[in-house]
This record gives C-alpha cells, sequence and structure tokens, in this order.
C-alpha cells in the first residue's frame, strides 16, 4: 500500500512539473516570438538569394559538383 502511494504521489508530482516547466517555455518563447520573426526572415531571404544564384550559374555549379 505504501508503495502504490507512494508511486502514484510521484506520478502526480512529475506531471505537474513537466506542466510547470512547459508553461515557462511557452512564456519564454512568445516573449522572443518578434526576434524569432525577424531572424527568421533573414534566414529565408538569405536561401532565397542563394536559390537565385544555384539558378543563375547552374552550369558552374554542375561543372564544379559533378553527379
Amino acid at each position: 500500500m505504501t508503495a502504490a502511494t507512494v508511486l502514484v504521489v510521484l506520478l502526480f508530482s512529475a506531471a505537474l512539473s513537466v506542466a510547470v516547466a512547459q508553461e515557462r517555455v511557452a512564456e519564454r518563447v512568445q516573449a522572443a516570438t518578434p526576434a524569432i520573426k525577424h531572424w527568421g526572415g533573414w534566414i529565408l531571404v538569405v536561401v532565397g538569394v542563394w536559390f537565385v544564384i544555384l539558378g543563375v550559374f547552374a552550369a558552374t555549379f554542375a561543372r564544379l559538383f559533378p553527379v
């Protein structure tokens, strides 16, 4: 009986700990959303420019990296 009680208490405390940790992570991510959007936009621009460069110089890249 004691082991069952301890196990139930441990399981509930673990679930509560995970819920509290999840709340804290969600708050941090929400606070950092503007910075994430800003840097994500710049990364998309860089990737887009890279794709344009690959398209324009496709023949050169094909010679450099034969497959």
